[in-house]
This record gives structure tokens, C-alpha cells and sequence, in this order.
């Protein structure tokens, strides 16, 4: 059973979610949500149980008390001294998303704590479908109108299928909205849409995976490509899904794991 933990750091909060029996760190750096991921850890430990027995594994989630400002550099920075406090020193690390944002920046300001590398549905710097997206969710969310962002974010991130398929049952999924939650999901959002690290790129000297997909409307194919040609590493696109494609492709964990393990 998932290990729930909230960790003290020097500005704020951090939840941990903890599983797995393995020797080595396995830490995981979400995507932008609007709630946390203590009420998800049954269904996270079950998605990456492949690991459990190679790996112990942290989901790392972002400060609960960021302050307007907060960058994807202080992202990685809160990441670390978790990372520390847990005496985690040298990790394969996962990121999607706004997590593999931060991934890139922890693996640049502290290379001694990534082994390896995983970088899923992100990019290295904006582009303007990116920063529209973005700037949509932010509207809605900014305007209170947080039922109708998380049903937009929904229909963004997932390919068609799999919206034909479980689309009814993500219409029905409501959020507890609060001006705490709303207020941090927009730090956190702004926080991506400043992001740009594709000049630093040279000083990430983990083995790295960059993963995508063709149909990803979010971060985009071409984002992604894009980093992993900056950092000369391996690319692998997936031609039938979404930006959650960490979700959707049934071998996407396998992959990640496969990748881990290798030489």
C-alpha cells in the first residue's frame, strides 16, 4: 500500500506518495493539475507497479504554498530538498508535462541527483500552441469558471479514441474548486509559460529519453523533438495518441522501465 507523506521544506509543503520495495530511487515529477495527488496514489501505485519490485518510487508533487513568481527552477529546487530530506541521492527520474519541465531543470541545477532520465509530453521552451492552451486554461480558470477548464483540459490532453471511450465519464468528473487551489494552479501555469531552458540543455549529463506523441495538442510533437535533438538522446513518438500518452499507450510504463534498466 502507497506511503502517504507530507514533507517540510524551507518555503512550504510538499506531498510524497511512496511505493515500491526496490533498491534504487525511481521519482516521478507530475503534470500541471488543478488538485493534488494523495486521493490518486491507489490508482498511481497500480499504473507503475511494474516498478515496485526494481524500485522504490516517490511521486514528488510541487509546494502546496508557492508565491507569485514561483518559476519551474524553484519547481526543481523544492524537488531537491525533498529529494534530500528523503536521502534520495542519485534517482531515475520521470517527469510529464510541467513535470518534465522540471525534470529538465533538477537534471541541469543538480546533476548529482539524476541518473537517468525520462522526459514525457514536454518541452524545452514555449511555442505558440503551447502558450495558447495555456492561456485558455488560465482564462477559464482565472474567471472562476473551474468545472468548464477541467473539461477543456480533459478534451486537450486526450486523443480522440480515447475520448470516444471515456468521454462521458470525464464530463462527470467535478472539482472542488477553492481560491486556495485556483491560486496555485495559476502559479503553476504561468510558471510553464516562462519556461525555457533549451540553451541549458548541454548541461543535462543523464542518459535521457524524450517520449511524445503525434497527436499531442498540448506541449506538442514538435516541442519535444526539438528537445531531444538539443540534447542528442533518444525520441520516441507514438503516432496514435494525445498529450497523455503516459495514460492512453498501453506499453508506455514498459518502455520507461525497459529504458531504466538497460545499459
Amino acid at each position: 500500500m502507497a506511503e502517504l507523506k507530507t514533507i517540510q521544506i524551507q518555503n512550504g509543503t510538499v506531498e510524497v506518495v511512496k511505493f515500491g520495495r526496490g533498491e534504487e530511487a525511481f521519482v516521478i515529477l507530475p503534470g500541471l493539475s488543478y488538485d493534488g495527488f494523495f486521493e490518486q496514489a491507489e490508482v498511481i501505485e497500480s499504473a507503475y507497479r511494474i516498478f515496485t519490485d526494481r524500485f522504490t518510487v516517490y511521486l514528488i508533487d510541487r509546494n502546496k504554498m508557492p508565491h507569485m513568481g514561483y518559476t519551474v527552477r524553484n519547481i526543481a529546487e523544492d524537488t531537491a530538498e525533498v529529494m534530500e530530506q528523503l536521502k534520495i541521492e542519485n534517482a531515475c527520474v520521470f517527469g510529464a508535462s510541467l513535470g518534465g519541465m522540471a525534470a529538465q531543470e533538477l537534471a541541469i541545477g543538480f546533476p548529482k541527483r539524476v541518473k537517468k532520465l525520462v522526459l514525457g509530453s514536454t518541452l524545452s521552451r514555449m511555442n505558440a500552441e503551447t502558450e495558447a492552451v495555456l492561456s485558455r486554461w488560465e482564462s477559464l480558470a482565472a474567471n472562476g469558471k473551474i468545472d468548464e477548464m477541467t473539461a477543456d483540459f480533459y478534451q486537450t490532453i486526450y486523443s480522440a479514441e480515447t475520448l470516444k471511450r471515456y468521454g462521458e465519464v470525464f464530463s462527470q468528473i467535478k472539482t472542488i474548486a477553492t481560491n486556495e487551489k485556483t491560486t496555485r494552479f495559476l502559479i503553476y501555469l504561468n510558471a510553464g509559460k516562462r519556461f525555457d531552458v533549451l540553451g541549458s540543455l548541454g548541461l543535462i549529463k543523464a542518459k535521457t529519453l524524450v517520449i511524445s506523441a503525434a497527436g499531442d495538442r498540448v506541449t506538442t510533437a514538435a516541442g519535444a523533438k526539438e528537445t531531444a535533438e538539443a540534447l542528442g538522446c533518444d525520441y520516441c513518438e507514438y503516432p496514435n495518441f494525445g498529450h497523455a500518452v503516459y495514460d492512453e499507450a498501453p506499453d508506455y510504463k514498459n518502455r520507461v522501465f525497459d529504458f531504466l534498466i538497460g545499459g
